[in-house]
């Protein structure tokens, strides 16, 4: 009598990671790890274009005139080191955004931003501003979780009660800025994992 086949192994569950801004997939890799050692497979996509939005003001202004070439590495790595938002990272996450946030520039023989400014900006520029009316029209059939930065500008600028609303009791609040991942990536991580774990205590 043939023995049974053992039985075909599990694939981890994935865990899709979109991301809005200049910061490279790297960047992120603390959360990524922390994700993958509790069993999650992380992909991570940029994204990079927006349909049927509006134009609007905002942190594309910023980035329009954000520096985005050095004579070295290093002096890439000290310019930003000494700006206060990220003074405020965990040094993982700043040494992989060194790692991964910077290419060789050919013309110069120094170094510049690997993500296109000009492509953030329009980003920034092309932020949706109707999701509650397609969110209406259009329900969603899965659970939404939401995590905050408790010192977030940008939120404080544009409101979060339509996201507490839509989350409910799968509202979180981090104390951080609004780049709270790259300042508490471990606290970030353990947010995440408990909303997909169906965790729903609210939490402030």
């Amino acid at each position: 009598m043939a023995s049974p086949s053992p039985p075909a192994p599990t694939a981890p569950p994935t865990l899709v990671f979109c991301h809005a801004t200049g910061f490279p997939a790297g960047t992120y890799e603390v959360l990524f790890e922390r994700w993958r050692h509790a069993g999650w497979r992380a992909l991570a996509f940029g994204l990079l274009k927006a349909s049927g939005l509006i134009r609007r003001g905002g942190p594309g202004r910023a980035s329009a005139r954000r520096r985005e070439q050095w004579p070295t590495l290093d002096a890439a790595r000290e310019h930003f080191a000494a700006k206060p938002a990220f003074a405020r990272w965990d040094p993982r996450v700043f040494a992989h955004y060194v790692e991964h946030g910077f290419v060789r520039d050919e013309a110069t023989g120094g170094v510049r931003l690997a993500f296109d400014r000009d492509t953030e900006t329009r980003i920034y520029n092309t932020l949706p501003h109707h999701v509650p009316a397609l969110l209406r029209r259009h329900p969603l059939h899965c659970p939404v979780g939401f995590v905050a930065g408790a010192q977030s500008a940008e939120n404080r600028q544009l409101g979060l009660g339509f996201a507490r609303r839509l989350s409910g009791a799968r509202w979180r609040c981090i104390d951080g800025s609004h780049l709270f991942p790259m300042e508490k990536p471990e606290e970030t991580a353990a947010a995440v994992l408990a909303l997909l774990a169906g965790d729903g205590r609210t939490r402030a």
